[in-house]
């Protein structure tokens, strides 16, 4: 009795640590996609490399969070300054694995709002650092939870919209946007939203379903409104006219309602 009291003691302890590892090694194939989708180049070959130097890293250097660490952010090789981005991407999906578990429970739930906040951290941080957000993060997600809502039932995952609400989803998202980036234009004569952004709320609506859409866009708004004011206040450069990335607000609106 006493053994397997140990033992299950044990692997409540150990479970967040492996998890918060294995959301670490996500976070590292993340940052890949991040570097290496906008610039059309394969997320899987070659193997990774210095961008400054172009010379294949050692595997060791390649260790979520610690390389960073211990290299004091920079390459091994050459000595440039490797972007904190990488370790706070690393950092964020090995915080998100033991949350999303201890959220959602083992299982395809779990699954499921993992690889979506996955989806959504990568398109944020590629539309926060080249303004572009790519389809093929939008389009293959925005199929993968129609999909979802279709064999949900089948696998006994629970709170996934149904079918015809992942349809409304996707087409309320998408719509909503994309009618306020043409009045936009047709208003002031400049593009306000990228057809990016009306791709990823799309995606996102076929997640949350109908329903969970005017929350994201309520979040997403008051968020990005409040970051646009924020840098209105410390920098002279940026103006209401200043172009701003929208999608890591959308995101951010996403995980909130869906939390």
């Amino acid at each position: 009795m006493a053994g397997s009291l140990v033992t299950e003691a044990l692997e409540q302890a150990w479970r967040p640590v492996l998890l918060f590892v294995l959301g670490s090694c996500i976070g590292s194939f993340l940052n890949v996609c991040i570097t290496r989708l906008p610039r059309g180049e394969s997320i899987l070959f070659p193997a990774s490399r210095c961008r400054a130097c172009k010379t294949q890293l050692p595997g060791w250097a390649n260790v979520p969070l610690l390389s960073y660490i211990l290299l004091r952010a920079r390459c091994v090789l050459c000595g440039v300054r490797i972007s904190p981005r990488y370790f706070l991407v690393e950092l964020c999906t090995a915080a998100m694995a033991p949350a999303c578990y201890y959220r959602f429970g083992p299982g395809g739930l779990f699954l499921a709002r993992l690889s979506f906040a996955c989806a959504l951290l990568t398109a944020a941080v590629i539309d926060f650092e080249t303004g572009i957000i790519p389809d093929v993060i939008s389009v293959p997600g925005t199929g993968a939870g129609l999909a979802l809502s279709c064999i949900a039932p089948a696998l006994a995952i629970p709170d996934m919209p149904s079918p015809p609400s992942a349809v409304l989803g996707a087409c309320l998202g998408g719509g909503v946007l994309l009618a306020t980036a043409r009045g936009y234009r047709a208003i002031t004569g400049r593009d306000g939203l990228g057809r990016g952004d009306v791709k990823l709320l799309a995606m996102i609506g076929a997640f949350a379903g109908w329903d969970g859409v005017p929350g994201i866009l309520f979040w997403s708004a008051l968020t990005g409104t409040c970051w646009g004011l924020g840098l209105m206040l410390l920098r002279k450069d940026v103006s209401l006219t200043t172009p701003l990335p929208f999608a890591p607000f959308l995101c951010l609106g996403a995980l909130l309602r869906m939390s």
